[in-house]
């Protein structure tokens, strides 16, 4: 079984795009007038038994106010093979809490991977191989009334099929990007 997911962040004029099989790193010169702000990474963290289990856990996303931590994960109790977890925490500074399952209609009992959620935090966009595709993997979308509330009403919504990117092939790994000064709105992927 062979995992793709990226992570696409703009950083003044530079894309990078991480695959877990390979790393690339694009950049677009800059205006010469631009001075990007760069740092040097910090030493990667483990994140703990609470979030690591001995299961597959990959594919992570964190909200934009740093409280919500998205991953799949093929640990016991799950829906499907691949299901999408949550993990909260009261602070940025806090641990993150015990890893709950979004279950249905989110999880399946098919596969569901690789979350990437949308600026505003309403949309999440994931891969799964469910029922209702055109491939292996297609790209779905689910949409929540409530940005802080994952289940229940104001929560996730039954997903989406997202019409005009899928194929019969496999398409996995998506990334939302919105440009700060269009306000245009994109969604990467892998196919």
């Amino acid at each position: 079984m062979s995992h793709h997911w990226s992570l696409v962040r703009r950083r003044g004029s530079a894309l990078a795009v991480t695959l877990v099989s390979l790393v690339a790193l694009a950049l677009l010169a800059p205006p010469a007038a631009a001075s990007p702000q760069w740092s040097d990474w910090s030493a990667p963290v483990w994140l703990g038994a609470t979030i690591n289990s001995s299961a597959e856990d990959a594919g992570p996303a964190v909200s934009k106010d740093g409280l919500a931590f998205y991953f799949y994960s093929t640990r016991a109790g799950g829906v499907g093979g691949e299901d999408i977890y949550v993990s909260y925490r009261v602070s940025t500074n806090a641990p993150w809490g015990t890893p709950v399952n979004l279950g249905t209609p989110i999880n399946t009992t098919a596969n569901e991977r690789v979350p990437a959620f949308s600026r505003d935090g309403h949309w999440m966009f994931f891969a799964s191989d469910r029922t209702g595709g055109v491939g292996g993997n297609d790209l779905w979308a689910s949409y929540r009334l409530h940005t802080h509330e994952d289940f229940g009403e104001f929560g996730w919504q039954t997903p989406k099929f997202v019409v005009g990117v899928n194929s019969p092939f496999n398409e996995a790994g998506p990334s939302y990007f919105q440009d700060d000064e269009t306000s245009t709105a994109f969604l990467y992927f892998n196919s």
